[in-house]
């Protein structure tokens, strides 16, 4: 078994004892560490005793002067050939002093108090640390601002609360979050200051985001001031300096942000008092070192406040990461060299994948994988992290021992493990309380959780304490503040200790029993053993996990009749109550991570005697720890190990194994499950594999196998593990010739242009010239074939082209996903079952005549089609209706190229086969995400009106992006061959106006009409309200579904032989009909909803009762989509997009009623409220 972390370990006192000959031997021998030991005089200086903040910052930034105070990556800005200029990072650092720190904070707090910025204003920030951030947070102390430091991965919602509290003067923010930042500001009257921070003119992507911001402000009546933070540093450098602010130790300074478990958002106050305890002292070591610090935590959390000011504090240098994702952490952390690391559990991950990458690869017969490992950790010690690192420590989250084990070794010091809060400050080091700060605690017993202070060997409880970094309290938050704080004014941490040892404390659990996993996510586990106590196998269940690991364990006790029944063959009991343990959840509709990876078969049954139950039958957790844990934490370090085992082993020998066995070994070391229980016809999201696992499993298996496996063709429906692996020996071999994400754009495109979006990457040389002198079809449209037709619009397309072809001997090919013709047939045939016997017999009559099911998949080569079946299409169809995609706004344009991307340029190959038939292609409103409005023109060339595109983690930017693409081929195949194409891009598509039963239940506006209904609250208005405080006219811009297909079908397929046009399929009626319009026709239809005419308090209210909802229906509601509704929308009475040629194209086919694009009429509303009602959604 190879040897993965305990290489060269060494215990913490010989470090210790290491690390001080090494302080002073690293700092006789560089001079740059040197020239940045603490001076005793500064530091006296800096903590004389009563010295206001400002004080304090000023004696320090002047005492170390021309010492290097913060650095930032050195950068330049270069051309690229497309003309357009970005930055490219150079390798080294470049510097800021002390004395310009402090003349930096001086000219900037000038500048605002210019322009009417005041000592007590709110300040909200936003943005990656850097010297920037650093500056304008250190002009706010010089000016007496409050600074509000906002989480970059909050969402609005969360931001807007923050902000409707504070109410902020200015809104800092950086240049890769201005657009959030202004989302924001659009919702906060008080703003009136927007600072740009971290921004280059000289970048045009930086420059047009600066103009577009200011636009569109402009445009939303809001008079802000948008300045970058270099034009404040030039102006203030003219300007008198500011006055001096309130010396007041209890003023306020800064706001921290914390929400728990709860999600609700809780300003932490820091008056002047406790901000200057941050800048005089250092926290995690009390060793005397030259400090050469690295900077990557956010602002927002006291550990990144730590991390810097304590630096500083020292007289030391804060270095910053380049990248706010961590991507050039190492390349960074090389050349800043640092002295000093706090690490938080996701870098300590990075850094151990990267010494185990190394691992593996190094691995060579003759020399033991000891003496290999220790090679590794000393280049990594040596080169990647500079060779002095003299003081490490770990914060923000647990870190498991193993972890700290091998990350003493590798940097052969100790790692200080820090406890602290946000309320509390620092608290205790490697387990040992701090005093000072700490000047007094107490345990508590938390009886019903079984943990008392009388319990032996240690005494355990909840930990209280006082502390002279204490907080005062929450802003605007008095009951809440009394709640935290005991009659004897105690602070009630929430964490359960015991008490090793006078002021020697351990970490146990939380008192409401809420558990957060590694990844972040919180878990109930007193919910999941309630749910899985529901499983007819189980008699008990004890759920166990902790913050170092990403999964739960458990303890089952089965039922005495399972136990009875199998107690002759125990081994075949566990994968039976596996499965049971999954079915429970898919029920219950738990997140993949609630569900036990694995667990102990206990069968002696949870006991008041034997000390694991309470009276009340309750399980006694500290006690079930206590006898379990041991061997849940050995089950824990079992399958770590097993899955690192098993992931190296498949990359060494995948070479030499059958591919469908690596491709299983992997899924099973993936998903935890054992390889003996994945047949090869088992699909990976019928084990539980959700759209982010599967990126996962995409990313692991090019690891494996050097090629391309996109997400597309793991969670296809029609492909099992057998067919990923089919998909994976016809990448290896060669035989298959679809292009990539990769070889189109480049491997790591940030940027994605139409220029290199070119047919001859797709498709073959000869069929492309062929194309040329190919003849069209000439004669009516008699054969059709439909992609993508048991989707929601799909299904609409099918049937409206079966009633127009089964008349006249006509006939629709339907391209389903499916194992085979059979299956693809009953996908299809089951979105015509919604209840209405009226639809299904007519589907069902028109199918019998015209309708052949092709079980193919339109991301495959050759749309997955035989050759046979290939060229009866190509020879047979005279119209492709290509309305299929997958269609996913989390994953990533590089996911979503292969179906949507590829998948398009072989409708193109079929399109331009044998004969040149006419394309319709549904596209989506999402391309114009990225192009002005003013610009946005419904029939021009995508080409030229969105040349390039953005890849980034925006709202479905790899979606957009995707059909932005494919319009760009069918462009390039119309100039080519003159191939005809009809392009449509929907907004909403609305339920049907006829067939009962017929609503696409997972958009936003059907969780919507139904999360009216159930909880019957509604507010007075969903748009802004005018200047009186009236309701607005304002429009919602939606087209039924089956208008939506018949204007398809009659403009994209009948007399199509030539052209290329795009139509916005919208509703652009000045009408007046919107959101409040359907309320208001519910109620008058007699259902009951009340309206709230605060918005925020509808919305509070509204969100409160839908999380209180069953849990089916509360996944069935607008809950997991609230986002749409954190503020009022602008009142737009009409389309914001151009609709003309749509409008005028209707008309002139006569579609519909008279030619006209329908209004939402009440009918339809009432028509979905009676829908949800027949589908048992209310």
């Amino acid at each position: 078994m190879t040897e993965t972390i305990s290489t060269a370990a060494v215990p913490t006192t010989d470090l210790e004892e290491q690390v001080k000959r090494r302080i002073d031997q690293i700092v006789s021998n560089d001079p740059q560490l040197a020239a940045l030991l603490p001076e005793d005089s500064v530091t006296e200086a800096v903590n004389e005793p009563d010295l206001p903040l400002v004080e304090v910052i000023r004696r320090l930034l002047e005492g170390y002067g021309d010492r290097p105070a913060l650095g930032q990556r050195a950068f330049e800005f270069v051309t690229g050939d497309d003309g357009a200029t970005v930055i490219a990072l150079k390798p080294e650092y470049t510097t800021v002093s002390y004395r310009e720190l402090w003349e930096r904070a001086e000219a900037i707090a000038a500048a605002w108090h210019e322009q009417g910025i005041r000592d007590g204003d709110f300040v909200a920030q936003l943005g990656f640390t850097s010297t920037d951030f650093a500056s304008l947070d250190v002009a706010g102390l010089r000016l007496g601002t409050v600074s509000v430091p906002l989480q970059t991965g909050a969402s609005l919602q969360q931001r807007n609360a923050i902000l409707e509290e504070t109410r902020p003067a200015v809104f800092a923010a950086s240049i890769e979050y201005l657009d959030a930042a202004v989302d924001s500001v659009l919702a906060t009257p008080s703003v009136r200051l927007l600072s740009v921070f971290d921004y280059h003119a000289e970048v045009d992507s930086q420059r047009e985001a600066l103009e577009a911001v200011r636009a569109r402000l402009e445009s939303a009546g809001r008079t802000i001031v948008v300045e970058a933070l270099a034009e404040a540093l030039t102006r203030g450098r003219d300007l008198p300096a500011a006055p001096l602010p309130s010396a007041d130790p209890d003023a306020l300074r800064l706001l921290i942000y914390t929400s728990g478990s709860t999600g609700t958002p809780k300003g932490a106050m820091y008056p002047q008092w406790l901000v200057a305890n941050l800048w005089q002292k250092k926290w995690l070591t009390d060793d005397v070192i030259p400090s050469i610090g690295v900077n990557f935590m956010p602002m927002s959390h006291l550990a990144g406040r730590l991390t810097l000011m304590g630096t500083l504090s020292g007289g030391g240098t804060a270095y910053y990461i380049a990248s706010s994702d961590l991507s050039t952490f190492f390349e960074d952390i090389a050349l800043i060299r640092p002295s000093e690391v706090l690490f938080v559990p996701r870098v300590v991950e990075m850094v151990f994948q990267r010494f185990q990458a190394e691992l593996d690869r190094s691995l060579a017969p003759g020399e033991s994988n000891s003496e290999i490992a220790e090679r590794i950790k000393v280049r990594i010690r040596e080169e990647d992290f500079g060779g002095r690192v003299l003081s490490a420590g770990s914060g923000s989250a647990p870190l498991s021992p193993e972890m700290t084990e091998f990350m003493e070794s590798l940097l052969q010091v100790p790692l200080r493990d820090g406890y602290g809060s946000t309320e509390a400050g620092g608290v205790w080091r490697d387990g040992v309380l701090q005093r000072p700060p700490v000047t007094d605690y107490k345990l508590v017993d938390v009886p019903e959780l079984g943990y008392f202070t009388t319990d032996s060997p240690h005494p355990r409880g909840e930990l209280r304490l006082k502390s002279e970094t204490m907080f005062p309290g929450y802003y605007k938050r008095p009951e809440t503040t009394a709640d935290v704080f005991d009659d004897e004014g105690y602070y009630k941490t929430g964490d359960v200790v015991a008490e090793l040892g006078p002021d020697h404390l351990k970490y146990l659990d939380r008192v409401k029993n809420v558990l957060k996993l590694a990844q972040g996510e919180f878990v109930a586990v007193s919910k999941l053993e309630a749910a899985y106590t529901g499983s007819p196998l189980v008699r008990q269940i004890f759920v166990y996990g902790n913050s170092e690991r990403s999964f739960l364990l458990a303890v089952v006790v089965p039922t005495p009749e399972v136990l009875e029944r199998y107690a002759d063959s125990p081994d075949a009991l566990k994968p039976l109550i596996q499965d049971s343990l999954q079915q429970v959840a898919k029920d219950a509709e738990l997140q993949s991570y609630e569900i036990p990876r694995d667990f102990i078969v206990e069968t002696v049954p949870f006991t008041v005697e034997s000390g694991l139950l309470s009276d009340a039958r309750k399980l006694l957790r500290p006690k079930l720890k206590d006898h379990y844990g041991e061997r849940l934490e050995a089950l824990y370090a079992e399958l770590a190990e097993s899955q690192n085992e098993r992931l190296r082993q498949l990359a060494r020998e995948a070479a030499t194994r059958p591919v469908l066995e690596t491709v299983t070994d992997a899924a099973a070391a993936l998903l935890g499950a054992s390889s003996s229980d994945l047949a090869p016809d088992v699909r990976f999201i019928d084990l539980g594999g959700d759209s982010l696992s599967a990126l996962s499993y995409s990313e692991l298996l090019r690891d494996i196998f050097e090629v391309d496996v996109p997400v597309g063709v793991i969670n296809s429906v029609a492909n099992d593990l057998a067919a990923i692996a089919r998909h994976i020996e016809a990448q290896r071999t060669g035989t298959a010739t679809q292009p990539t994400f990769a070889s189109v754009h480049g491997k790591d495109a940030t940027v994605i242009t139409a220029g290199e979006l070119t047919l001859d990457k797709f498709l073959d040389e000869s069929l492309l010239k062929a194309a040329k002198d190919i003849q069209p079809v000439t004669a009516d449209v008699k054969t059709v074939l439909v992609t993508g037709g048991n989707g929601w619009l799909g299904r609409w397309l099918v049937l409206d082209w079966l009633e127009r072809l089964a008349p006249n001997g006509g006939k629709v090919y339907a391209l389903i996903r499916g194992a085979d013709a059979e299956a693809a047939r009953a996908r299809l045939d089951a979105v015509y079952e919604s209840g209405d016997p009226k639809l299904s017999a007519h589907y069902r009559q028109l199918a019998q005549q015209s309708l052949e099911v092709i079980a193919g998949d339109f991301g495959d080569q050759d749309l997955g089609l035989s050759q046979e079946v290939w060229q009866k299409l190509a020879k047979d169809v005279d119209l492709i209706v290509h309305s299929g995609a997958l269609v996913n706004h989390v994953l990533p344009y590089s996911q979503l190229f292969g179906p949507n991307v590829a998948g398009t340029a072989e409708i193109i190959k079929l399109a331009i086969s044998e004969r040149l038939k006419p394309v319709t292609y549904l596209s989506t409103v999402g391309i114009a995400d990225q192009i002005p409005v003013t610009e946005f023109e419904e029939d021009s060339d995508v080409r030229v009106m969105s040349a390039e595109r953005q890849i980034n983690d925006g709202y479905a930017n790899g979606y957009g992006n995707s059909k932005w693409a494919g319009e760009v081929l069918l462009r390039e195949a119309h100039d080519l061959a003159g191939l005809p194409v009809r392009v449509f891009r929907s907004d909403m598509i609305l339920a049907h106006s006829d067939y009962h039963g017929q609503l696409n239940v997972t958009d936003v506006f059907t969780r919507s009409i139904q999360s009216l209904l159930l909880t019957g609250v509604a507010p007075a208005s969903f748009y802004e309200l005018d200047a009186d405080g009236n309701r607005q006219r304002a429009h919602y811009d939606g087209v039924p579904g089956d208008f939506t297909a018949a204007s398809i079908t009659a403009i994209g397929g009948v007399n199509v032989i030539d052209g290329y046009r795009s139509f916005d399929v919208f509703n652009p009626h000045h009408d007046g009909v919107s959101m409040d319009t359907f309320v208001d026709w519910l109620i008058d239809a007699g259902y009951k909803i009340t309206r709230i005419d605060d918005y925020d308090q509808w919305l509070a209210r509204f969100e409160l009762a839908l999380k209180g909802l069953p849990e089916q229906q509360r996944q069935q509601s607008v809950l997991p989509l609230l986002k749409m509704y954190e503020k009022p929308q602008p009142a737009i009475d009409g389309s914001a997009l151009p609709t003309a040629e749509f409008s005028r194209a209707v008309h002139e086919a006569k579609v519909g009623d008279g030619g006209e694009i329908p209004h939402v009429t009440k009918e339809l509303i009432l028509k979905y409220a009676s829908d949800i009602q027949l589908l048992g959604l209310v």
